[in-house]
Order: C-alpha cells, then sequence, then structure tokens
C-alpha cells in the first residue's frame, strides 16, 4: 500500500512538473516570440473615473495581420498627446471628445483616430484648436456624464463633442455583469418614476485581471475569438450576469434583444442629456452629439427603419430637438460616402470604425463645427465679446 502511494505521488509529481515545464514554454517562447497575443491595457480607477494605467502603451494585433499602437498619456486617455495641460491659451479653441472605445481608438494607432484628425483637419483650415480625447472600452451614455461632470470639464473646454454609439442606451440603466461594467455610472427609475444615479464602484483589478497578465491566456482566450463563443458561458459563471451572445440576434455590434425597451432607453438618455447640458450651462461650453449610422441599412441600400437599432437614431434625434442640442446623425454621411467610394467603415472582424470611418467622421464633425460660428468661438473670446473681459 506504502509502496503503491509512493509510485502515485511520484506520478503525480512528474505530471505537475510535465505541466509547469509545458506552460513554461507556451509563456515564454510560444507566446512571448512566436505567436504574439495583443500586449495588456491595464485599468485604474483615479479621481473615481476608471482608466488605463497612466503612461502605459500596448500593441494590438487583428486577425488580417494589422496592428495598431495605443499610448496612453498622463492622465490615462489614448492620445498623441503625452498629457492634457489644464492652462489655456487664449483664443485657442479646446474640443474635449467623450465616449467609449470608438472615442478610445479601438484598432487604429492613436495618429489615426477621429478626434485627432479633427485637430489636424481645423489646424490645416487656420482654426486654432486642441482636442482632448477621454475614450473607455465598454462605457455607456451615463458613464459619459460621468466622466464629463468628474474628468472633462476640470479642463474647461470651449466644446464638448458626445458620440453616441448603439449599445449607449440600454447599457446606461441595464447593469451588466462584466470585468469593470460595475465601475460605470447608471441611472435608476424610483418607484415615484424619479431618475436617480447608481455611483461607479471604485475598480479593483481581480482573478480576471491575473489571468490577462499571462500571454497564454490572451492568445487561447481573445485571438482565437474564444471570448465571442464564450461570452455567454463566462457571463453565467465567472460573472454571475445572464449575457448571451447570440449572432442572429446581433445588429450594428448591439442584441437588439436588449435595446426592445423603449422607455426605459428614453428615461436614461434624457436624463444624461439634460444633465450633461446643465454642466455646459453652468460651465460655458457648448455640446455636440454625433450618432453612428445604420450602416447594414447603407450597404443594402434600404431605409434604416427596416433595422430595429435605428429607433435609438430617432430617439437621439427626438431627445436633442427636445433639449436643443445641437445633433449630427452621420447616416446621410455614411450613405453617400458608400455610394461614392463602395468602401465599408469597419473591419472585415470587427464592427468599430475603420481608418477610412474616421477620417470621414471627423471631416463630417469639423465641417458640422465650421457652420455654427457658437462652435468655433472659444470661452475666451466669447467673454471678451461679452465685454466680461478686456
Amino acid at each position: 500500500m506504502r509502496a503503491r502511494l509512493g509510485q502515485l505521488s511520484q506520478n503525480i509529481a512528474v505530471s505537475l512538473a510535465s505541466l509547469a515545464l509545458c506552460f513554461a514554454v507556451l509563456e515564454l517562447v510560444v507566446f512571448r516570440f512566436l505567436l504574439v497575443p495583443d500586449d495588456l491595457l491595464t485599468n485604474v480607477s483615479i479621481d473615481g473615473v476608471v482608466r488605463y494605467q497612466p503612461g502605459s502603451t500596448a500593441t494590438f494585433r487583428h486577425p488580417d495581420g494589422s496592428r495598431s499602437r495605443v499610448t496612453i498619456n498622463a492622465e490615462g486617455w489614448n492620445s498623441t498627446k503625452p498629457s492634457y495641460p489644464r492652462a489655456r491659451t487664449p483664443d485657442k479653441l479646446r474640443i474635449a471628445v467623450v465616449g467609449d472605445s470608438y472615442v478610445h481608438g479601438a484598432f487604429v494607432d492613436t495618429a489615426d483616430g477621429f478626434p485627432e484628425i479633427i485637430e489636424a483637419e481645423l489646424v490645416r483650415s487656420g482654426v486654432g484648436a486642441e482636442v482632448y480625447r477621454f475614450g473607455m472600452d465598454g462605457a455607456p451614455l451615463s458613464q459619459y456624464l460621468h466622466m464629463l461632470r468628474r474628468e472633462v470639464r476640470q479642463f474647461k473646454p470651449d466644446v464638448v463633442v458626445v458620440p453616441l454609439i448603439h449599445n449607449d442606451f440600454d447599457e446606461s440603466w441595464r447593469f451588466l455583469k462584466t470585468r469593470y461594467a460595475s465601475s460605470f455610472l447608471k441611472i435608476g427609475r424610483s418607484e415615484s418614476g424619479r431618475p436617480f444615479e447608481v455611483p461607479p464602484a471604485q475598480f479593483e483589478g481581480g482573478s480576471a485581471d491575473v489571468l490577462r497578465e499571462l500571454a497564454t491566456f490572451r492568445y487561447l482566450y481573445y485571438e482565437t475569438n474564444a471570448y465571442l463563443r464564450l461570452k455567454g458561458l463566462v457571463s453565467r459563471h465567472f460573472w454571475g450576469g445572464t449575457e448571451e451572445w447570440q449572432e442572429e440576434f446581433i445588429s450594428s455590434a448591439v442584441d437588439i434583444r436588449k435595446i426592445a425597451d423603449r422607455d426605459q432607453n428614453r428615461f436614461a438618455a434624457r436624463y444624461s442629456l439634460s444633465e450633461m447640458k446643465r454642466i455646459a450651462a453652468e460651465d460655458g461650453f457648448q455640446l455636440l452629439f454625433v450618432m453612428d449610422g445604420v450602416r447594414e441599412a447603407v450597404y443594402a441600400g434600404k431605409p434604416r427603419a427596416e433595422w430595429a437599432v435605428s429607433q435609438l437614431n430617432e430617439l437621439a434625434a427626438e431627445l436633442t430637438t427636445e433639449l436643443s442640442l445641437p445633433f449630427l446623425d452621420l447616416q446621410e454621411t455614411f450613405t453617400a460616402d458608400y455610394a461614392a467610394r463602395g468602401i465599408r467603415f469597419e473591419y472585415p472582424f470587427d464592427w468599430h470604425w475603420n481608418k477610412h470611418a474616421n477620417h470621414l467622421v471627423a471631416t463630417t464633425i469639423v465641417r458640422y463645427l465650421k457652420s455654427d460660428p457658437r462652435l468655433l468661438t472659444s470661452r475666451h473670446m466669447r467673454q471678451r465679446q461679452a465685454g466680461t473681459v478686456r
């Protein structure tokens, strides 16, 4: 009996040693030099706002063989600017762009993101301008409000551009179980029908962050797209959520089953936009909301009303009209450009805007800004025109 136990222990030890050696080879050789996964971006909370580890960089590798580079600045945002100075240059227009992964710049080099192109286009046309971007992967409209309130307004922008994506609406009130979604502000409704805010939790890394440190895990989970196939399973058994990824229900990269509650979507969006408008009035900056088009309709050459997600474009138009807020819907822009060029606006492997779309969105926003003199006037110039400064 003792001999059998000894042999079993020896076999277990040999097996464990073999597994450890195999893992070491995978981690230190195979997935470091041969099959290299994306680099890691670490999340942190600073001043109550979840962002990226300041001063970090990362290279992302894509299925088509291309790469994109991310450079996180001193404030924790992807930008070509090493830091965002708070001091203002008189008469220089300061624009802040607030949003999610589209603003952060998924799949494009930092310099090719539309916020950077907005600045370049304005400067090229003779407008002294600087553009600060504040983009966080996965953030919904409610979190844009939180970012504006806690972070963006500190830099005293003249204009705040807020791109709206189709998943911004339901995720402003619907609680997702993901790695850091609890770190986003949510909008609730009391029994009396009044809105209230559910404050974001301080982000703290957990076991998922430990796994993400491993190159072996990042390659097997992300590069193979296993994370899409396992999304529902991970949501249920790891995060305790109910998310289910089923291809037939995905439109404009959102699950159309999740956006059906128009009343809740309107309630949360109206509160968020109203609060943003209030802050803008208090601080003296202008707001501009920009809505992604229903790209499936563009490619099919059909009315976008045939796609369920179009209700969110209509909702955004309705609310911005109701609140007298500038609004730019990209549907016509995308339709005209596709008819002229026949170039799609996303990647074959992902729905985010590609380099072409980023450039098109930027130039469209610049045209809109130039069409409204109020949007191209710095606060210093407005104060001078009003006679409040000399």
